[in-house]
């Protein structure tokens, strides 16, 4: 059987989907979805499906979206708030099959809130990784960023739509990583090549300030994190309830 599919595999074919490219992610998680089926794990392979399902709504194909829906949901998989927020799933929601495969959807509350800490945290990455772009305009040291991420939950899951998102989101801040790197690489490489030609272009005081205010902002960043961190509310029930009973303001 060999090993199963991991975080690199995944991560290669959901690349496409980050930077906007649906299409191509969808052609991606296609060719992967033989591996998945051969080599497990199960919740990777229902992930996948989840995903193909939201890429083909997103696309307009509402069969093979409902398709890959079924078997999704079939696997365990039950991240509800995806069903109610991806763009894709409100697509396939006009078939007469929607209702039958939603009606197999049943959650935890305890995991229900952790799928939320997971899009929250998602969105945080996101917003955090253009505020470091932003703060990196016009940086004059040779440092690299310092990124901070909250670790994911280690609790066990009720259901294999949380095992997923932990996924999604463990590629998210890979991403986020990658970008913030290929950044600093450009911007040192810049001034060292500037350096070279004419001399040091900033003042030793420039570079020293720059370097503090990144430092700064790490500091923020890793204390951001810190207070984000996911914290499961004790007692909370982990017995399985209909997703189609819950209200959607508990997004």
């Amino acid at each position: 059987m060999g090993m199963e599919v991991g975080f690199n595999e995944l991560y290669a074919a959901c690349q496409p989907i980050v930077y906007g490219d649906m299409a191509r992610g969808r052609q991606a998680l296609t060719a992967l979805l033989p591996e998945a089926w051969r080599r497990g794990p199960r919740w990777g392979l229902a992930m996948i499906h989840a995903m193909l399902a939201d890429l083909h709504g997103r696309l307009g194909d509402v069969p093979g979206g409902i398709w890959h829906f079924r078997a999704a949901v079939d696997l365990g998989w039950n991240d509800c708030l995806s069903i109610w927020s991806d763009p894709g799933f409100a697509c396939l929601a006009g078939s007469p099959h929607f209702a039958d495969i939603y009606g197999r959807v049943w959650i935890s509350p305890a995991d229900l809130e952790e799928l939320g800490w997971l899009r929250a945290e998602a969105t945080a990455i996101s917003q955090e990784i253009s505020w470091i772009a932003a703060e990196n305009i016009g940086r004059t040291d040779h440092g690299s960023t310092d990124v901070f991420h909250c670790p994911l939950p280690t609790r066990a899951p009720d259901g294999a739509g949380v095992l997923g998102a932990r996924m999604s989101l463990a590629i998210l801040q890979r991403v986020g990583l990658d970008l913030i790197a290929s950044s600093d690489i450009s911007r040192i490489s810049g001034l060292i090549a500037s350096d070279a030609i004419d001399g040091p272009s900033h003042s030793q005081w420039e570079v020293w300030r720059s370097a503090n205010l990144a430092d700064s902002g790490a500091a923020a960043r890793r204390a951001s994190a810190q207070a984000r961190a996911f914290r499961p509310t004790p007692g909370l029930s982990t017995v399985p309830v209909p997703a189609s009973t819950l209200s959607r303001s508990s997004r």
